[in-house]
């Protein structure tokens, strides 16, 4: 039985069989089993065998190339077959792994933006009366203790609009009538907005209007702060008469506000008044406010004595800084209307430029 056996393997054994034959019949890592096919003459035998370990596949997206994988003078293929290669070759491509290295974006061309031009929003001659009567025909009907409409309620930026608007004393006029309403509606006035008003008539050549409506505080409820004090004061010390200057001097007390002679702008303004005029009364309120002056000078916060002044070049003057122009202005008249008088310099801009730190002998401006 053994022998049998034994002669059956050796039957099978390939070294038997000198002109055998092997073909593979899988070599894809899918297939696990190999065949090999032995002839023995015109008889053709088969056997099956397990193979002993998997296909290593070669990576061909490896970051190393060790050969040129597209020789210099390929060999010439078929349509058919360069089009199957190149499908097969993409349904078996992997996504390489993201490099490591920045890209460096590409630039991208920004075409100029033109500039936009802004229309100016001013208002003709014509639709700015229009709009100052709309305004009037609205708040009229609903002021007073028992106004003929109250809804919908007259805003406090309904006065703004119209001193903005005005354009004619007249019109001012018109908006001061509509005060004592106001007032009996229970609403008031801010400082605010009689600086605007203040300043409004300064600009339209009626300053004489803004001292009557802070004369009659009762009938018309506008509070004079020092800002409008001082615009007051400017408004009338050189083209009106001392009297009007010297009551709105005097209005400082009536709304508890500094002495003339303590607010360096306003005993400048007065004292510049008062030797333009050079009269006996005028002059005698000069000699009493110029020391007054001076001592200012000396001890007045550096703001108050415009320090601002020391630039060359400096931008336009702001409103918040009219005060200290007028100062300067207003100091520069008295020096000279001292020197003519005495023969003597008072010396009031050079303490000025000494206190500021001003070196600049140029003249001061006038505003």
């Amino acid at each position: 039985m053994a022998s049998l056996v034994v002669r059956r393997v050796a039957l099978f054994s390939p070294s038997s069989y000198p002109g055998c034959i092997r073909r593979a019949i899988h070599f894809t890592p899918v297939g696990e089993w190999s065949s090999i096919t032995i002839k023995k003459g015109t008889e053709s035998y088969f056997a099956a065998q397990k193979k002993k370990a998997a296909v290593e596949i070669e990576d061909l997206f490896s970051d190393s190339v060790e050969e040129d994988l597209i020789p210099s003078q390929p060999a010439a293929t078929s349509k058919k077959s360069a089009k199957t290669s190149a499908n097969t070759t993409a349904s078996a491509k992997v996504a390489p792994k993201a490099s490591s290295s920045k890209v460096t974006p590409a630039l991208k061309f920004t075409p100029p933006v033109a500039k936009t031009v802004i229309k100016s929003k001013k208002l003709s001659a014509k639709s700015r009366v229009a709009r100052f009567n709309g305004i009037v025909e609205f708040v009229i009907p609903r002021l007073g203790r028992k106004p003929a409409v109250k809804m919908p309620m007259v805003r406090g930026s309904a006065w703004v609009h119209l001193v903005g608007l005005a354009t004619t004393e007249q019109q001012l006029k018109t908006v001061v009538g509509m005060f004592p309403g106001w007032k009996e509606a229970g609403n008031t006035f801010d400082d605010a907005f009689s600086e605007l008003f203040v300043r409004r008539c300064e600009e339209l050549k009626c300053p004489l209007l803004a001292l009557k409506v802070y004369g009659e505080f009762a009938k018309y409820n506008v509070p004079l702060s020092l800002v409008a004090g001082r615009q007051l004061l400017h408004s009338l010390h050189t083209k009106h008469p001392l009297e009007t200057v010297m009551t709105a001097a005097a209005l400082y007390d009536v709304y508890q506000l500094p002495a003339v002679s303590e607010d360096l702008v306003s005993a400048s303004l007065v004292a510049s008044a008062c030797f333009k005029h050079n009269t006996k009364d005028s002059m005698n309120v000069a000699n009493v406010i110029v020391p007054q002056i001076q001592t200012l000078l000396k001890t007045a916060h550096p703001h108050q004595l415009g320090i601002r002044a020391q630039k060359k070049k400096a931008a336009p003057v702001m409103f918040a800084e009219k005060p200290s122009v007028w100062m300067k202005w207003a100091i520069g008249k008295i020096d000279k209307a001292v020197l003519a008088q005495t023969e003597r310099p008072l010396g009031l801009t050079h303490l000025w430029r000494r206190s500021t730190g001003y070196g600049n002998n140029n003249a001061l401006v006038k505003l």
